[in-house]
């Protein structure tokens, strides 16, 4: 589809004919992004609802190339909010089973064995990629924090962050 999209997409055939074309690639594209099939789905779905509630501004010379952006910019803001599919079980509900002494000894177990596997994943992370991680999830401190801490810039550390989340995201198994 080579034609500008209009100014207005609306409920119109430009909107229903990217939909047609491009929706089951989107759909893989998110899946993959958001590591997650179901997740993909419904993010694709959002994406087209975001195209219909706020349409550009101004002619789209190359269609795809928006909708993909578009779908990009969406899984990332899902990522940064946490609204796709949890990365890992909170940390606090095996330090919760860890200290009650009322724990079943084999939850002890798991909970333990469950850490151990975690830190072993961190472990693969490149050096730099590891400690912005551990900074911001261990220590809690921001992107901004991080990024005078370590001197780089907060787009790195975003970066980073993003690079480790994809790699616990496809190395961590439950």
């Amino acid at each position: 589809m080579s034609a500008a999209l209009p100014v207005c997409l609306g409920p119109d055939v430009a909107l229903s004919r990217l939909y047609r074309d491009h929706f089951d690639e989107l759909r893989h594209y998110l899946a993959r992004k958001l590591d997650c099939p179901e997740a993909g789905r419904d993010a694709a779905q959002d994406v087209f609802l975001r195209l219909l509630v706020r349409p550009p501004a101004a002619p789209i010379h190359n269609p795809r190339g928006f909708l993909f952006r578009t779908a990009r910019n969406f899984a990332i803001d899902l990522l940064r909010a946490g609204n796709a599919r949890p990365l890992l079980v909170p940390i606090e509900d095996y330090e919760d089973t860890l200290l009650d002494p009322a724990s079943d000894p084999a939850r002890i177990a798991e909970a333990r064995q469950r850490l151990h596997a975690l830190a072993s994943v961190i472990e693969t992370l490149p050096p730099k990629c590891r400690g912005v991680f551990f900074l911001h999830r261990f220590e809690g401190l921001t992107q901004d924090e991080i990024a005078g801490r370590v001197g780089i810039s907060a787009k790195m550390v975003e970066k980073h962050l993003a690079r480790a989340m994809l790699h616990l995201r496809r190395q961590w198994t439950h």
